[in-house]
């Protein structure tokens, strides 16, 4: 029935969207009307709803936008979206069973269809490692979160693993011993895997990330965590977004470009304090003009991320009131910029 639902109401705003075709049952291709596809060239399309696990989807091969008909509907037409969420809940279908994300009701971590309980050959699942381990010894000495504990991985072939979990992924990696930190989107797919090495030897990449598929998608860590309804904070690194409620890391400093593709009713994006970092500086810029809620920490606050202030002494609840009352945007947002770059 969703299908039947969601198709419809793609005709429905079929007219509302530029270049729309049905290249076949239940595949839709149109310029995408999230980024605009492109300002040079109207006659790009590079937005899909495509068919997925008996569901519609959304994706757009120029912004990296991804998500589910629900969200694509409340960005073109507020007013059919509450119609479309109307129909959906008269079917059965309502917001508490098909889009709603909880906060109380994490799904089970696995690896496309290998539950979390699987023994892996190549890996373990951090919260089963012995005391003493050096995976876990450096895990504590970062402070990560024992909630996080089973959400991790130590390997000591990080080669041989990640190629029992992607076998076609082409890529050269040395097998050394990693923790493992898996990404997943808000559908729970397994989209990569990150490897962030345990040993020292500068010659190695700290951090060796592969993904489920060749595309130009952006990767994001936590989609599979959040709840869309409320604030989602954005940061930069994986493990600092352990430590705050509600929140995402882009794996990089374009945190615009991670917001772009979330749809949340609010998001704040919290860069590194480092305002000695030209591209830290330009993306935060970016952010700023394109009226984005940004936090620009206080003179006050040492550390270069999140999980160096936690390391300081500083708590995690400390941490969201600087966040809380360090949230600025628009001309507030310039005006302690510029201040901040300057320290």
């Amino acid at each position: 029935m969703s299908i039947v639902i969601d198709s419809k109401y793609i005709m429905l705003i079929s007219s509302r969207l530029r270049n729309f075709k049905q290249k076949k049952q239940n595949l839709w291709n149109f310029s995408c009307p999230l980024c605009g596809d492109s300002r040079k060239n109207k006659s790009k399309a590079r937005g899909y709803v495509y068919e997925k696990v008996s569901k519609l989807f959304y994706s757009c091969h120029n912004c990296g936008a991804s998500t589910n008909v629900a969200n694509l509907l409340k960005s073109v037409d507020p007013n059919l979206h509450k119609q479309y969420v109307l129909e959906r809940y008269q079917t059965g279908e309502n917001s508490n069973t098909i889009f709603k994300k909880s906060t109380t009701s994490v799904p089970t971590t696995r690896f496309g269809k290998v539950e979390k309980t699987k023994t892996f050959e190549h890996a373990e699942w951090v919260e089963n490692l012995e005391d003493r381990h050096f995976c876990l010894d450096y895990i504590k000495q970062r402070k990560i979160p024992k909630s996080f504990y089973s959400k991790l991985l130590f390997t000591s072939k990080y080669s041989d693993f990640v190629t029992n979990i992607f076998p076609n992924h082409g890529k050269q990696i040395v097998n050394d011993a990693r923790l493992v930190i898996p990404f997943y989107n808000e559908y729970n797919d397994l989209i990569a895997v990150s490897g962030r090495s345990l040993e020292n030897n500068t010659n190695l990449l700290r951090y060796v990330t592969i993904k489920s598929s060749e595309n130009d998608n952006k990767i994001v860590y936590g989609l599979d965590r959040i709840d869309t309804t409320k604030t989602v904070k954005i940061v930069e690194g994986p493990i600092d977004s352990m430590f705050l409620d509600n929140c995402v890391a882009s794996g990089d400093a374009n945190l615009t470009l991670t917001a772009n593709n979330i749809f949340a009713s609010k998001k704040v994006l919290i860069f590194d304090n480092q305002p000695r970092n030209k591209e830290i500086v330009k993306m935060m810029q970016k952010a700023i003009k394109s009226k984005h809620n940004v936090v620009i920490w206080p003179n006050t606050v040492k550390g270069k991320d999140i999980n160096e202030m936690i390391m300081s002494g500083i708590s995690p609840s400390q941490i969201e009131k600087i966040i809380y009352n360090n949230t600025v945007y628009g001309l507030e947002a310039q005006t302690n910029f510029i201040f901040w770059k300057k320290v």
